[in-house]
């Protein structure tokens, strides 16, 4: 008994955008239909597409329920909350926001989320550098208006007359003025000039105590 060679006849797969005939094709199959088996809904249909590519076409873009539009300030807050705990999933996540895909989640987080996640920390990093960088300057700069030698502060004093003087003892007088210095004698001394203000006022001290007395 002979055998009939079983012959197979590749079938072309058509890649590239979707058509509009094409979308309607898949849009009223299932309709009919419904979903099923994607390898076998695309032959079904007369397609000439994969199973991936009608499954992907029909939940990213023909879905009824699909949402459009732009992401919403709480949609991303829960984007990145459902991330956090349970990082690349996107189809998990996309369960818990209605209308939206996975594929759209996933684009969404990979241009807009973390793009501005990694230009937050090279901003942090940034910043950090710059305040290192400043107070290493104002350090260097108050280094160098201060040198750090050990210098240690004078105190100002001002001199005493008494350290610079000498013993001077005039001959006081006991009844007479003879012994007194005259004014000319006291300029004939050779003392500096602080000095004769000094003995000026000793004399007048002297004078006055000798009138009192007498």
């Amino acid at each position: 008994m002979d055998k009939k060679p079983c012959i197979s006849q590749d079938v072309e797969v058509r890649k590239g955008p979707w058509t509009m005939e094409e979308d309607l094709i898949l849009m009223n199959y299932i309709a009919n239909h419904g979903e099923g088996v994607w390898n076998s809904l695309a032959r079904s249909a007369g397609l000439k597409r994969t199973g991936k590519s009608c499954r992907l076409r029909w939940l990213n873009y023909l879905r009824p329920d699909v949402r459009r539009g732009n992401i919403t300030a709480e949609e991303q807050l829960l984007i990145m909350e459902l991330h956090a705990k349970w990082g690349n999933r996107w189809s998990k996540i996309a369960k818990h926001l209605p209308g939206r895909t996975d594929n759209e989640i996933k684009n969404y987080w990979r241009t807009r989320i973390q793009k501005h996640i990694k230009q937050a920390d090279q901003n942090c990093s940034t910043g950090q550098l710059a305040d290192v960088s400043n107070d290493q300057a104002s350090t260097s700069q108050l280094s160098s208006c201060c040198p750090a030698d050990n210098h240690t502060v004078e105190s100002y004093s001002p001199s005493s007359f008494n350290a610079n003087i000498e013993p001077f003892q005039p001959p006081f007088p006991t009844e007479s003025n003879e012994n007194l210095w005259s004014m000319e004698d006291l300029w004939s001394c050779s003392y500096s000039t602080a000095n004769k203000y000094i003995y000026i006022y000793i004399y007048i001290h002297v004078c006055v105590y000798v009138y009192v007395v007498l």
